[in-house]
């Protein structure tokens, strides 16, 4: 395969030795090499488009993300490559218009000869999951998910996704699947490693839930859905002040296309909390909503008035379970270490474009 990629590049060296082998004089081989790389700049356009709009894509400055879209559809139309093509869909799924991304999968998965890569193929069709998903049809987006999962396919991206459908439906034996076979990639995928926590919730399994988001929320995942789901935890335990910090943590975060709540749905939980005259009761809407909330939505308010609460810790809530210290330094050591082994994915491809994903990212 190497040495398929290279080709181009060999014979490229070799008619520039013919070329320098010519018996004429040296300017008509400079016009001639001039013309030639003229030539092959024209034809790989499609890849300096390509680059152009990657760069502006990664500029944290988000006012600079709209020059990215004039190159991509440059590269495009320019015979952009199949999998520089999809990678640009996920692009316009994530932080631009998802009806392009979608057009572009589409496009390719028409294509009769999509099935030379089936690899391709797959990433392509987890990615267009995700826009039923995005566009309300959670059992075309759980269809085509399953689809791909039933094929022997695997990757982090379609297990977050189909995960993340399982959640929505309230399948949790599909879920917990999905999270046992995520669970090696947990360190490295916030998404996955959310998943899972957000299982624990649906199922009740506070504990597991506190200490798997303790975690996850130490290692600063930069999407909100962590930080909703363990201020959720800590609701559960009457830890107000601690969800509340949580909640603002989820306002800084990073909001995409994917994302599955928004900043105003997040402001209005956080503000029933910060009032004493609502803090019981938008505690209380939280923990006997649990599904919903975990979705980003706002629960049904109380129909009945509370006292007002002024302290940050409520009483009549569960009682948190002390997470056990390590006995001795070499055991936290051995801890550190372990969580030492976090890798965030930084590539452009998603967890920046693969929750992107994520969930969606990454």
């Amino acid at each position: 395969m190497k040495n398929k990629k290279n080709i181009g590049l060999w014979i490229s060296l070799f008619v520039i030795l013919g070329i320098i082998a010519l018996p004429i004089s040296a300017l008509p081989k400079i016009v001639i090499i001039l013309i030639l790389a003229g030539g092959f700049l024209f034809w790989k356009r499609s890849i300096f488009f390509y680059i152009q709009a990657n760069r502006h894509l990664v500029n944290k400055n988000t006012e600079q993300w709209h020059k990215a879209w004039p190159l991509y559809q440059k590269a495009i139309n320019s015979g952009l490559v199949a999998p520089y093509r999809i990678t640009a869909a996920s692009m316009y799924i994530q932080r631009g218009d998802a009806g392009v991304g979608k057009a572009i999968i589409e496009e390719y998965l028409a294509e009769e000869k999509k099935s030379e890569d089936m690899v391709l193929t797959n990433v392509a069709k987890t990615m267009v999951s995700m826009v039923y998903w995005m566009e309300g049809d959670l059992a075309k987006a759980t269809e085509t998910a399953k689809a791909v999962f039933d094929s022997g396919y695997r990757d982090k991206n379609l297990l977050i996704n189909y995960g993340t459908y399982a959640l929505e439906e309230g399948d949790l034996k599909t879920a917990a699947m999905l999270v046992e076979l995520g669970r090696q990639y947990e360190k490295e995928s916030p998404g996955i490693h959310d998943n899972h926590g957000w299982l624990c919730l649906l199922e009740g399994r506070w504990d597991e839930a506190n200490e798997l988001y303790a975690t996850l929320v130490s290692r600063g995942p930069s999407f909100p859905e962590p930080y909703l789901h363990a201020a959720q935890v800590k609701i559960h335990y009457g830890k107000i002040g601690e969800a509340i910090e949580l909640l603002d943590k989820a306002l800084l975060a990073r909001y995409s296309n994917t994302t599955s709540m928004s900043k105003e749905k997040i402001t209005a939980l956080k503000g029933r909390l910060e009032n004493p005259k609502t803090r019981r009761a938008g505690a209380l809407e939280i923990e006997q909503n649990t599904a919903l909330v975990a979705l980003g939505k706002l629960p049904p308010p109380l129909t009945e008035t509370l006292e007002e609460e002024t302290e940050l810790t409520l009483s009549g809530f569960a009682q948190e379970k002390v997470s056990e210290k390590p006995k001795n330094k070499k055991q936290a050591k051995k801890l550190e270490l372990e969580d030492d082994d976090y890798t965030p994915n930084t590539d452009l491809t998603e967890a920046d474009l693969e929750y992107a994903r994520t969930h969606g990212g990454e």
